[in-house]
């Protein structure tokens, strides 16, 4: 009899894992089909930090929780899909008071870095995707978990079920390709920078890193936005630290360091310069009674 590749945890995980093909061969595979799962986490049940060989996609079914990545904290909930690229260090924690459900899909390939990345650029918290209609890969994923064993036919019906869902999500964004790889130099920088906000960025930095001059950047990317890139990169930062000012109860010091300013000083300064009330005053004003 064939083993089986579910696995059932608690009675509240399971996961599928195909392990029929290598990793190997997946990883030269356009795209390619690694595991899979459903999870009701325990509250403050948290995973990391680490960071995968493989693509990784979270579908939050109902209740809340946070994604860290380079030091962004970003709250999550149902309705939301979470997207953490192979390579990147991440850390998630469900809420003590709500702890989330969520389902996940896994997939590694030579282009799926490209699709993550295609995906990533879609949204203003980068590695969140909002609203979704989560129910609906919930389903697809649903037909994963009741596969069994590694022939090829469960490999390609996962790959199949997998294709479905990547294609919905394109959808789902109304992603424009016509646009993507015809990005200006501007275009590029400005996606740097929406993935890198909360690094201690510099022009400089980020001009030697595309190998063009700090003014010749700052002239092309004030043409394309209307904005220089400095002023980009610190209004990304405070709409950021509004969100989670509004959204989470972490201390300011925090909130500051976690967008890369040097202090809670420096971060209390400039926030009060552009919304004429400091960081708490703030937070007192626009947070919702529930919060």
């Amino acid at each position: 009899m064939e083993k089986t590749n579910l696995f059932v945890y608690n009675k509240i995980m399971i996961e599928y894992k195909e392990t029929g093909h290598s990793l190997l061969f997946k990883s030269v595979s356009d795209l390619s089909f690694y595991s899979a799962g459903y999870e009701e986490c325990k509250p403050g049940q948290s995973y990391g930090p680490t960071f995968r060989t493989y693509q990784l996609m979270h579908f939050v079914l109902s209740g809340k929780g946070e994604l860290h990545i380079n030091e962004h904290v970003f709250p999550v909930s149902a309705g939301d899909a979470f997207l953490v690229p192979s390579g990147v260090i991440s850390y998630y924690e469900a809420s003590k008071e709500d702890p989330w459900c969520y389902t996940w899909i896994n997939f590694l390939g030579i282009n799926s870095q490209a699709y993550m990345h295609q995906l990533l650029s879609a949204s203003d918290d980068i590695y969140i995707l909002r609203n979704l209609e989560v129910a609906k890969y919930s389903d697809l994923i649903s037909k994963i978990l009741s596969l069994q064993g590694n022939s090829t036919s469960c490999y390609l019906k996962a790959n199949s079920i997998l294709l479905h869902i990547m294609a919905e999500l394109f959808q789902d964004i109304a992603f424009d390709e016509r646009n993507w790889g015809k990005e200006s130099i501007a275009d590029q920088v400005k996606f740097y920078m929406d993935v890198n906000y909360a690094e201690k960025l510099k022009l400089q930095d980020v001009a030697k890193t595309f190998g063009i001059h700090p003014n010749y950047l700052t002239r092309v990317f004030q043409k394309k936005f209307g904005v220089s890139p400095k002023q980009y990169l610190l209004n990304r930062k405070f709409k950021k630290a509004c969100g989670l000012l509004t959204s989470t109860s972490l201390p300011i010091s925090i909130i500051a360091n976690s967008l890369g300013f040097e202090d809670q000083f420096a971060f209390s300064k400039l926030f009060k310069k552009q919304y004429q009330q400091s960081p708490s005053e703030y937070r007192k004003e626009h947070t919702p009674e529930s919060i």
